[in-house]
């Protein structure tokens, strides 16, 4: 799958085989990961999107196959994306980020409205309370820290292949990686700008979701949103409930203008 260089780094994405993202395939969706993760959290999303959409999963810098240094804050994330915009000359995109990246989303939406048409926020919250101890364990002792993030991340139902599957996955995430993309989630202080949302929104989350007062406050604040909680998920929707959450991206997708 290609890559390209922003900033100095090399950056890889994920798209279908033959697909142009400069003139795509239905709607262009750009998907964009969560903190200490990568694009492969997208796999059951990226396979069906493709169906009739061009999907674009991105790696973070630092994260799964793009080259480090990691990002830093808010600030840095929302510039990268901007080049990321500009380096592969998309057209207008519906933004779709989990957990971090729907915090992305909705930062873009707020200072690049006329390039998105529309905004996915998948688990997802304006802001994030963490504690400064929740970071520095990770220097301490980031077994326990591995599994005390695990414990926020599913749903009672969820199966322990996959919670099993979904700890390999994110294990892969440097230290160094796991605390700064926690540092960013700090940065995020979204609400009181929420009603500036102007582009069409879906906010979707499990009705299990540990954040999900997060994503309450999205629907709130961003007029005419749309909300749904899907049964029988946590914060690794994707995941646990890739076919309802499928289901929800196509009613979004086929309601949009």
């Amino acid at each position: 799958m290609p890559d390209i260089d922003i900033g100095k780094r090399r950056v890889h994405y994920e798209l279908p085989s033959g697909a142009d993202p400069a003139s795509p395939r239905g709607r262009l969706v750009l998907l964009v990961h969560g903190a200490i993760d990568s694009s492969t959290y997208w796999h059951h999303v990226h396979r069906h999107l493709q169906t009739h959409h061009t999907p674009l999963a991105v790696d973070l810098p630092g994260h799964g196959d793009s080259e480090g240094p990691v990002l830093r804050g808010a600030a840095e994330h929302l510039d990268f994306l901007a080049a990321l915009d500009a380096a592969l000359d998309l057209p207008r995109f519906v933004f779709c980020g989990h957990s971090m990246g729907g915090s992305m989303a909705v930062d873009f939406a707020l200072h690049h409205r006329h390039r998105l048409s529309g905004l996915v926020a998948l688990g997802s919250s304006p802001d994030w309370e963490i504690d400064q101890a929740e970071i520095d364990i990770w220097d301490v002792d980031p077994e326990e820290a591995s599994r005390g993030n695990l414990e926020y991340l599913f749903a009672k139902e969820t199966s322990q292949q996959a919670r099993d599957a979904y700890d390999r996955q994110l294990r892969k995430a440097s230290v160094a990686v796991c605390k700064a993309d926690l540092e960013t989630c700090r940065s995020f202080d979204l609400s009181s700008r929420l009603h500036e949302v102007t582009v069409p929104t879906a906010v979707i989350c499990g009705d299990q979701e540990a954040w999900i007062e997060g994503s309450r406050r999205l629907h709130e604040g961003i007029a005419g949103s749309r909300y749904e909680a899907i049964p029988a998920a946590g914060h690794a929707i994707a995941l646990e409930q890739p076919e309802a959450l499928n289901a929800a991206l196509d009613r979004f997708l086929e309601s949009l203008p």
